[in-house]
């Protein structure tokens, strides 16, 4: 191999290595500034996204003014729990936790509904407002409180309400936990008796196109 082969293949490895350096320099440090699939559910009342790091979360805070947070993944033992409950506590924001763990039999699928039944609660009620709550990723489990939300205390059919979410962030299937397919069960089991007992009948009006465990209490406002 000649002088000026050799030169030209380590320029170009020298370019590929800084493309992949650049690449991940962006990612990570997009994910320390900007906010983590963030999206407006209700404007000035609900929100929805994934774990954020601290700066984002604090900006998510700030500029909605959230005086609530559910978060729906992870247990208590984690950093991530550990670190969010401490920034909540720092800015007086109520902190919810309701982690939704995998399906792995009727009693698990039990809790999973018991889980989304409390959170669909805390963030359609008012004195929650504004709200964000969130899973790890901010797509499968944020998806079905999303669903459980619009469902129960919004009145719409669960065909709307997953339309609302597939046309955000689409349904994904997952092989490992609980995902949007758990919801028709949870409609059948929660949402329909819960509209008896509160005498609530479904929305008859199609949703705006722009609408996008034991719970712990870490902070009282």
């Amino acid at each position: 191999m000649n002088a000026n082969r050799r030169k030209w293949l380590r320029g170009a490895l020298g370019v590929a290595v800084g493309g992949v350096a650049a690449e991940q320099t962006w990612r990570h440090g997009h994910d320390y500034v900007l906010p983590r699939e963030f999206m407006v559910v209700e404007p000035g009342k609900v929100y929805r996204g994934g774990w954020q790091k601290p700066w984002p979360l604090r900006r998510i805070i700030r500029e909605n003014k959230i005086r609530t947070i559910v978060a729906l993944a992870h247990p208590d033992s984690h950093p991530l729990v550990a670190m969010e409950k401490r920034i909540c506590e720092e800015t007086g924001v109520r902190w919810v936790h309701l982690p939704i763990h995998d399906i792995r039999g009727d009693d698990t699928r039990t809790f999973v509904s018991d889980q989304l039944e409390k959170a669909a609660k805390i963030i359609g009620d008012p004195a929650n407002q504004p709200v964000f709550f969130h899973c790890h990723h901010g797509v499968n489990r944020a998806s079905m409180a999303h669903i459980a939300y619009r469902t129960m205390m919004c009145g719409w059919s669960l065909d709307d309400a997953q339309k609302e979410v597939a046309s955000q962030f689409g349904l994904v299937r997952v092989n490992h936990g609980p995902d949007y397919r758990h919801m028709e069960r949870f409609y059948d089991e929660r949402v329909v008796p819960y509209r008896l007992a509160h005498k609530q009948k479904p929305a008859s009006e199609e949703p705006a196109a722009e609408s996008a465990s034991t719970a712990k209490d870490s902070v009282v406002r």
